[in-house]
């Protein structure tokens, strides 16, 4: 069956996402025809979100993100603008041929404080698998920003979470 509406769309990726077990919770998005948040990989704490946004017919947007720990941020301070350029030029090269984008979010010193991924297709290549990659290709990737953050500044001490948080620091 081809999709074509908002509303074969909708109902073909919550079918997906209810018979594969996650915990699918819809979000009001007035900027959205419909925004999912789910826990992926499954039954984790760890949360992506499936919308469509209004703004783009025929768009599916699979969104995924990473806040960067306070003990990274302040390590990051300490380093030269070249240490720091080198740093994310050598993530922006690792990441430059993915099929999902990435966008950093660096303050005017040149400190990141979130990363953000985005999966985008279009309703002429929804299928469950389509979107299963784009879970995935996100998935990966955070796990990617997470590994070159520790590597480079050693894993941070977490605060402790409570049911509900979104998980994820680099």
């Amino acid at each position: 069956m081809d999709i074509t509406t908002v509303e074969q769309a909708k109902a073909s990726i919550k079918q997906w996402l209810t018979e594969n077990h996650h915990s699918v919770n819809e979000i009001k998005d007035e900027n959205s025809s419909f925004h999912f948040e789910i826990d992926y990989p499954l039954g984790s704490m760890k949360k992506q979100r499936v919308l469509q946004p209004k703004d783009y017919p025929g768009l599916v947007v699979v969104l995924n993100g990473v806040a960067i720990a306070n003990d990274h941020m302040e390590m990051l301070k300490k380093l030269t603008d070249d240490q720091k350029d080198k740093f994310y030029n050598d993530i922006r090269k690792d990441l430059l041929f993915l099929q999902n984008s990435y966008d950093m979010n660096i303050d005017e010193t040149g400190v990141a404080k979130q990363v953000q991924f985005s999966y985008e297709f279009y309703f002429d290549g929804l299928t469950k698998t389509k979107m299963y990659e784009g879970l995935l290709m996100n998935h990966r990737t955070l796990l990617y920003i997470v590994t070159r953050f520790n590597e480079k500044f050693g894993v941070p001490v977490l605060p402790a979470t409570k049911a509900g948080d979104t998980i994820g620091n680099a």
